[in-house]
This record gives C-alpha cells, sequence and structure tokens, in this order.
C-alpha cells in the first residue's frame, strides 16, 4: 500500500495504527523530532520494547535535541516498563518505521519521511507499507547489523547530557552561507486553480467561551470545518473558505472545500454540518499568531483604499458572524485579496 501526506490518513495515522498494538517498534530515522507529544507511546498497551536507529554526528545541533528527546523517553518508559535501546549509525539515509506483533508477524513502512512532524504530516514524502515478513526482517537485520557501535543506554544519554552541560549549545549564529537562489523560484500563475465560479467565505473557528489558544497550530493537510444545526447553503466543492478565531479576530488558515456537506450522526451536536476542506495554506497555518492579520484590520484597510467592496450586499459589515453566524459571503475581489496576502506569506515562509 502507498502511503503519503496528501490527506488526513498520512504516514503519521499509519505509523499510529503499526504501533498500537506492536510488542516491538524500531524507528529508523537519521532526523528525530523533539516533540515528545508527536507519537504517545504511554497509550500502547502492548509495547515491550522500541529501538532507535539514527545518527549523531559530531559538531551538529541535533546533538542537543535528540539527546533531550532521548532522556524524555527514557521518564516516560521507565514507568511503562519498556525498554528503549538506541543505536547511531552516521551513514544512515534510509527510513524506515517497524512493528513486531505477539503472533509473530509484523508490518513495516519504508518511506522517505523522517520522523518529525514535518516529514510524518506536511512534506511531500512517498512510502510503502509492506507486510512480507522475511522482507521485513532482511531490511531490519541489514539496518541493525551494520551499526559499528554498542547500544546505547539510559547511563549513555546521562553520560552525553554531563558532557553537554560541558559544552552547552551556543548562541545562534547567522548562517555563513548567505546565498538563497529559491528567492528566484518564480510560483506558477494560479497554482491553486480558483475558478471563476468559486465562492469565498467567511468562517470562524472556536466559540466565545471556549477561543482559538494562540498556541495552535492550523498546519494539517485537511480539517473537517463544522456549521450549524442549519444547512449551509451555497457552500459547494472547490468554495474557499477563509477562517478566522472567534474573539481574536485573527485569519487562522484557508481552506477548499473538498467534500459534499455531510452531517454527524452525533444526538444534539451543536455543530453537525460540516465540510473536509483542504488546507491550502499550512505554513501561515502553522504561523499565523505571528502575523497580526484579522478579518477586522483588513476590512479596514480595504475600505479605506476605497477599491471594492467587502460584502455582496454593499453594507461591508460582519455583524452577522459577531451574532453568531458560522459563514459570511465575501466579494470575490475581497477574497482573492485575502487568499492573495495569506498565501503570499506561505510561500515566502517556504523560503525562508
Amino acid at each position: 500500500m502507498i502511503i503519503n501526506n496528501l490527506t488526513r490518513h498520512n504516514h503519521l495515522f499509519y505509523l499510529n495504527q503499526i504501533f498500537h498494538s506492536a510488542k516491538n517498534i524500531f524507528i529508523i530515522s537519521p532526523f528525530i523530532t523533539k516533540n515528545i507529544q508527536l507519537i504517545n507511546f504511554g497509550d500502547f498497551n502492548y509495547l515491550q520494547r522500541v529501538t532507535i536507529v539514527t545518527t549523531l554526528k559530531p559538531f551538529d545541533k541535533d546533538q542537543y535535541t535528540k539527546i533531550a528527546y532521548f532522556k524524555e523517553l527514557y521518564c516516560i518508559f521507565n514507568q511503562k516498563s519498556i525498554s528503549l535501546e538506541i543505536l547511531i549509525d552516521n551513514s544512515l539515509h534510509g527510513k524506515i518505521f517497524l512493528g513486531e506483533y505477539n503472533d509473530h508477524s509484523a508490518k513495516a513502512i519504508i518511506t522517505s519521511a523522517n520522523f518529525t512532524d514535518s516529514g510524518l504530516r506536511i512534506n511531500n514524502e512517498w512510502g510503502i507499507l509492506i507486510e512480507d515478513l522475511a522482507e521485513i526482517n532482511k531490511v531490519k537485520f541489514g539496518i541493525v547489523d551494520k551499526v559499528k557501535y554498542k547500544r546505547l543506554n539510559e547511563k549513555s544519554i546521562d553520560d552525553f547530557i554531563k558532557k553537554i552541560e560541558e559544552y552547552p549549545k551556543p548562541p545562534l549564529e547567522k548562517n555563513p552561507i548567505e546565498l538563497n537562489l529559491s528567492l528566484l523560484f518564480c510560483p506558477k500563475e494560479n497554482f491553486f486553480n480558483i475558478g471563476k465560479d468559486i465562492t469565498f467565505w467567511l468562517k470562524p473557528i472556536g466559540v466565545t467561551e471556549n477561543r482559538v489558544p494562540l498556541d495552535s497550530r492550523f498546519d494539517e493537510v485537511d480539517k473537517d470545518l463544522h456549521f450549524s444545526k442549519i444547512m449551509p447553503k451555497g457552500v459547494k466543492k472547490g468554495d474557499l473558505l477563509i477562517c478566522y478565531a472567534v474573539g481574536h479576530q485573527n485569519i487562522l488558515s484557508i481552506y477548499r472545500v473538498n467534500s459534499e456537506v455531510r452531517k454527524t450522526t452525533l444526538e444534539n451536536d451543536r455543530w453537525p454540518y460540516y465540510v473536509v476542506g483542504e488546507n491550502l495554506t499550512p505554513n501561515y497555518g502553522r504561523e499565523w499568531s505571528k502575523q497580526n492579520i484579522t478579518i477586522s484590520n483588513q476590512k479596514d484597510l480595504v475600505l479605506k483604499q476605497g477599491q471594492f467592496n467587502v460584502t455582496p450586499t454593499g453594507k461591508n459589515s460582519f455583524g452577522s458572524l459577531m451574532r453568531g453566524g458560522d459563514k459570511l459571503r465575501l466579494t470575490r475581489e475581497f477574497g482573492l485579496y485575502l487568499f492573495n496576502k495569506i498565501s503570499k506569506i506561505d510561500y515566502d515562509l517556504v523560503k525562508s
């Protein structure tokens, strides 16, 4: 089976599926996350051992983040009686994630994706899921048997931490290389294929009593975007939903409707209707709180310039949203203005 990050059924989704009932887990990846919550190993009831094969290259800043992550893992695993082994292979380039089960079967993902948040969820990564035990063992032993160094344990990590205290991480310095050829890249015209028949909508997220925290991230590849108990008339596939946070009004990200309107099966659901939205600006959605782009300051800026209306009625008011509405139609001009602004920031974040 082919695995990619084009939908919510991404590498992270399948990793959790493979790991959930595994007895032994192998994580083989040159890059390792520093986010201890990326995979909640403590939730895996059958887990007995985790083996990590990675790099720990001299003079590399990853030495600091990896050791800190390994120590956090030991703290969690010690409480769960899970053993952790760490193997260092500084020639490692491949990425393989493997689960072995009590019935002697196994599953593995061989992929381009590193064991990082971006690799497992966001980057354009591709892999394949295999279940052939003989082939999986061939891959596993072909990597593990090539490791030249003794396995690291918790004492090794504690010794590394002491050494790090002698050589604390230096302050971030300017990159000595100033060349950035990506500044010369030319984006494709109408890359997102925004047709003339699409409608732009403002879509609030959150409620007054439960507002979107400033540290929230909207960088997932797609998202269920919910509406009230009244079916959202007019919202169709291909439309763009410019999502903002109730309260502080920051624009969070922009989504393209990728499904027909659906309805949950939950009784007394406050927001039963929803569409699946493809996130067109995930990089912006990761950094939205740093941008200070709100629906109000953008409306005021446009109206001050007097170039076009914000809403089709010409009232140029967000009053219905302020009174609890779940969407508001925008003029194409204002919708394109917001989309171009947000997508430009998203593009620049990729290049930086």
